[in-house]
């Protein structure tokens, strides 16, 4: 029999035995609160007993339960950051996972006493087969350079007994020498834990089936015969591998043996047992331990040859209890979660550039003007180990003469963008501003060629709050001379005074009362991803003095941002947004009243355009005489075609250099929808640059400054655009152009180019700098879809929208491939041929997906978006199913049965409308934060503008809602629809979200759930509209997948 004694001694204050609760005590050293056992006063402030014991609560909902032991996460000062301890030695892991590996095998390793008594039914004496080991036997000790190793004499005794036993019980089994190896230690231990590699020790008991055998473990090749003493490991290594086809006899010795050790005499474990998640399997071709549920998978797909040829009698294929219950659904579920999580880790995993600069051009031979010219590019990478947006930056030099690139140096390596909200680049190149946010304190930093030789800390200066980092106001920008920097923070907000009311005066002279009450009076905020900012100022730094100036003279109902310095440095150029009556949502819209102001340094401002529409966009030329900005109109679509104005500042004179294009022909330039980039006018002022929407696609265009004509810079012959459906302007300076580019199947990567080369087509050049070199292998194809007669919005006649099909090359299985419906948000957005990880992810994963851009969507003109409002719920809902329509009839290889639909916002709002009208057609849907009844969303919704616009109503400050305007918002709901609902619904929902209230989608899960209709819904706490975290995304496509997956097969 075997017999386990447990060794646990004094153990360490996070680990508790049983139901045995944390002691608290008032704190009688630094203060009469509670302290948190378990975490340091700086990661949990002491506090009364009642916070501290709901505190202690998440500790132990969080804690590792492991035999009798609760183990809790250390916050103390044994580690720099959070982390485990051990019960059984001193190791520390800060990785769960690690830690759960750590702590079986480390059981494994404990010292233990074994027993193994064998009973011969004749009277004949037996050798000494009683084997036993103490745990005071000697270890076996090897040095770092491979010295020989020390055996003690216990183990040799051991050894012996060992074969004499073999030897009796089958002579002609000769038993090969042992392998001796000291003791892993504990960090080795964990190392082999976290990889899956190490000795295959197979002398021991297995820990989810103690009391099994080999033979009921499935391997009846296996002799268990070793015996463990303190730290010496004595291996016997399975033939099963080796000879798949053994003789009888040694079958029939092998289970006789294994008989006498499990059959006859109780054994008890020495090894604790492993829950059913922790438990693990090695892989009998490669050695890798892995987890029982991954071991189909892993053979499946690096060893289905040998699977497939393994051949073994009848006699030899036992297979294993807790497989034989495990059912066939059930493994390929698992094999389907892997597969879906390693394909989205592939697609998600390419970084995707953010801006560019030419940072410095040095000449290098005068006489054949061959310059080098440095060029820096800043990426966005997911990390889903660590569940965050990483941040880098490479640099190429490129060796040019006159305008032709004759050769590109490597970039070397990335370097790591750490905690960084803006940066921007000296005029000269030879200053870099960064501001940072580091423990709640924000760093305005300025590195030039010899480190940092400046910083100012923002907080600790006290003239503002937190510096915006937005792309609706903020902006960090070098004046001229590069002795101050501009850029635009929250307005300090004097605390209000708990103890009595009194008044202090303000910088500007005025008198600001403090009150108790003040502490409860709202502030109001610009919405939807600008929670907590509501007043923004302008922020001189002055670098020679160290001192931060906060410019006063705006109106108190202009609210300033993208900001830009006047000539020579006498002045600001900003954008002002209307905060009165009140504000706003402003991401994602640009209709909001605002107009352009110049600020001098007096403190005088001054309107320099219309204060009855909405700007945004200011761009200063070069030799800073003309100011291009972009302008729309007030209410209406909050996204819309915008006019190009140029602002002559000498003769202060405004004139329109691009108007709004109503309609474009097919394949030409449809108009302005996005702002400009912040470099964009070419060296001479003659010229600007910018990347818009053209039907499925978003090219690169110019325009001239002094005739207005707009060209395409990159069409399809210039750039070669059968390789890449989608080309974005990053910057253009010193004639040189860089664009990134992509496609569907393609991620992006960085081309460049001199712009002179761009009027002549035969002449041009374009580099590849970085990014991936990757084609995944699908095919895409972009469609224009004409909407049948019935389908005609009769004010706005021969209007065609877009959509872009992506589909695997070939069907898996021979069957015809099911189709995935994705429709964009907005509605007033646009889905570009460029690369989209989901939609390259469910394409991998055997799904066609159909993106739609149906009337309304830009890129087709302002007739297309204006055709929208009061259409919503029908127009939109009848071209996405004209569009399916169209690519099944198209497509013959796309499995009409076989459709889902999928979207986010309005989107969802469009899913949820098609699932409704067309019960029978759809057989899965998932939205993200859908809009389910626009009436109930009047309330809630921080663009309440939007629900009147999209409804076909005027809206304005003082409107209030009617039964008539309610009806109309109702009657084009989704909700409506509800009751003939059928396909299954997967609702995902932010908590914060201030645009489209997530109590929109409970509305629609409470309808379905009591009609009996299968709906599952995912409530993310800490997300917004776009549920843009890393570990978000993650979560939501993995559960997209497995739900279409499940539904659709």
């Amino acid at each position: 029999m075997f017999r386990h004694t447990s060794q646990h001694t004094e153990l360490h204050k996070t680990i508790l035995r049983g139901e045995e609760q944390p002691t608290l005590q008032r704190c009688e050293d630094c203060c009469s609160l509670y302290h948190c056992p378990f975490c340091v006063p700086e990661m949990f402030k002491p506090t009364i007993k009642s916070k501290c014991l709901k505190h202690l609560q998440g500790h132990r909902r969080r804690a590792i339960r492991h035999k009798e032991f609760f183990i809790f996460k250390c916050h103390l000062k044994c580690r720099t950051g959070p982390h485990f301890h051990c019960v059984s030695c001193t190791s520390t892991f800060v990785r769960k996972d690690g830690f759960l590996k750590h702590l079986a095998m480390c059981d494994n390793k404990k010292p233990k006493i074994t027993v193994v008594e064998l009973k011969s039914e004749k009277n004949s004496p037996a050798p000494d087969l009683h084997l036993t080991a103490s745990e005071s036997g000697s270890s076996v000790e090897m040095d770092r350079d491979g010295h020989n190793s020390r055996i003690s004499e216990d183990a040799q005794k051991i050894r012996r007994r060992k074969a004499n036993f073999e030897q009796y019980l089958c002579p002609k089994m000769a038993v090969s020498e042992e392998t001796l190896s000291p003791g892993p230690t504990d960090s080795e231990m964990a190392d082999q834990g976290s990889t899956g590699e190490g000795r295959i020790m197979e002398e021991q008991v297995r820990a989810d089936e103690p009391s099994k055998s080999p033979v009921d473990e499935g391997d009846p090749s296996v002799l268990n015969l070793s015996v463990v003493d303190h730290n010496v490991t004595e291996t016997t290594v399975s033939n099963s591998a080796a000879n798949p086809h053994p003789m009888e006899a040694d079958l029939a010795v092998k289970t006789l043996v294994n008989e006498m050790f499990t059959g006859h005499t109780p054994v008890e474990s020495t090894i604790p047992q492993r829950s059913r998640s922790d438990a693990q399997d090695l892989c009998p071709f490669c050695g890798l331990m892995l987890h029982r549920k991954n071991l189909q998978v892993h053979l499946r797909r690096k060893h289905p040859d040998q699977v497939l040829n393994q051949e073994k009698p009848a006699s030899v294929q036992v297979k294993h209890p807790k497989q034989q219950r495990l059912p066939l659904r059930k493994q390929q579920k698992v094999a389907m979660e892997s597969t879906i999580r390693d394909v989205f880790r592939h697609c998600i995993r390419f970084p995707v550039p953010i801006s560019a600069s030419v940072v410095t051009e040095e000449l290098m031979d005068t006489a054949t003007d061959k310059r080098c010219i440095t060029v820096l590019a800043r990426w966005s990478q997911c990390d889903l180990e660590r569940g965050v947006k990483l941040h880098f930056s490479q640099r190429w030099s490129l060796l040019c003469t006159h305008d032709t690139i004759e050769h590109v140096l490597p970039s070397g390596t990335s370097s790591h963008i750490e905690k960084e909200l803006l940066s921007c680049q000296s005029p000269s190149g030879t200053l870099q501003a960064v501001i940072r946010e580091v423990a709640e304190h924000q760093y305005l930093e300025v590195w030039g060629q010899n480190g940092l030789e400046n910083s100012l800390d923002l907080i600790a200066l006290n003239k503002h709050g937190k510096v915006y980092e937005d792309a609706q106001f903020a902006c960090l920008a070098w004046s001229p001379c590069e002795k101050k920097l501009l850029y635009v923070a929250e307005k300090k907000r004097l605390e209000p005074s708990a103890q009595s009311s009194s008044a202090s005066v303000s910088e500007d002279g005025g008198l600001v009362l403090l009150e108790e009450q003040d502490k409860n009076v709202y502030i109001e905020d610009w919405g939807e991803g600008l929670v907590g900012k509501s007043c923004p100022v302008l922020c001189v730094a002055d670098l020679n003095k160290a001192a931060v100036i906060v410019y006063a003279g705006i109106p108190p109902n202009i609210s300033p941002g993208q900001a830009l310095w006047g000539p020579n440095g006498r002045g600001v150029v900003f954008v002002g947004q209307w905060n009165e009556p009140f504000r706003l949502g402003l991401k994602f819209c640009s209709n909001r009243r605002s107009a352009l102001f110049y600020l001098n340094m007096k403190g005088n401002c001054e309107c320099l355009s219309s204060d009855s529409m909405s700007v945004s966009s200011p761009r200063m030329s070069p030799d800073s005489c003309w100011i291009v900005y972009l302008q729309g109109q007030v209410f209406g679509p909050h996204h819309q075609c915008l006019s190009m104005m140029l602002y002559d500042m000498k003769n202060k004179s405004t004139s329109v250099l691009v108007d709004v294009v109503r309609r474009a022909e097919k394949g030409q330039f449809a108009g302005i929808y996005e702002s400009l980039p912040s470099h964009c006018w070419s060296a001479d002022s003659e010229r600007i640059f910018f990347s818009s929407a053209c039907e499925n696609n978003k090219a690169v265009f110019s325009v001239n400054r002094t005739t207005g004509r707009v060209s395409q810079v990159c069409g399809l012959d210039v750039l070669r655009l059968d390789d890449f459906g989608s080309v974005q302007l990053l910057t253009i300076q010193k004639e040189l152009m860089v664009m990134s580019c992509s496609s569907p199947n393609q991620p992006p990567c960085l081309r460049v180019g001199f712009l002179s080369t761009f009027d002549q087509a035969e002449d041009l050049q374009l580099c590849n700098l970085g990014g991936a070199d990757v084609y995944e292998e699908f095919y895409w194809q972009p469609m224009l879809i004409t909407p049948s007669s019935q389908e005609e919005n009769h004010q706005f006649s021969g209007l065609n929208f877009g959509a872009i099909l992506l589909k695997p090359y070939s069907p898996q299985e021979r069957r015809k491939t099911p189709l995935v419906v994705n429709i964009h948000g907005g509605p007033h957005s646009h889905f570009a041929a460029d690369w989209n990880a989901t939609a390259a992810a469910l394409t991998k994963l055997g799904f066609a997906v159909l993106m739609v851009n149906y009337r309304g969507s830009t890129g087709f003109g302002q007739d297309g978006i204006e055709s929208l409002l009061g259409n919503v719920g029908s127009q939109d809902v009848k071209d996405v199913q004209r569009a399916v329509l169209c690519a099944l009839h198209n497509e013959t290889t796309l499995d009409p049965d076989r459709v889902a639909v999928m979207g986010g916002s309005h989107g969802g709002f469009l899913a949820c409308h098609l699932v409704g009208q067309y019960p029978a057609f759809y057989k899965a849907c998932a939205a993200r934060n859908p809009v389910i009844n626009a009436a109930t969303l009047l309330g809630t919704s921080d663009i309440i503008d939007w629900r009147y616009s999209s409804v076909g109503l005027q809206y304005a400050f003082d409107q209030l809602p009617t039964s008539q305007s309610l009806t109309s918002m109702l009657e084009k709901s989704p909700i409506i629809h509800a009751a003939q609902i059928r396909a299954p619904v997967l609702l995902m929902l932010g908590g914060r979200d201030r645009r489209v209230s997530p109590h929109q989608g409970l509305e629609l899960y409470r309808a379905l759930k009591s009609r009996n209709t299968p709906v599952r819904l995912l409530w993310y706490s800490d997300e917004g509209h776009s549920l843009s975290k890393v570990n978000t995304q993650t979560d939501c496509f993995f559960n997209i997948a497995l739900w279409f997956k499940e539904h659709l097969n």
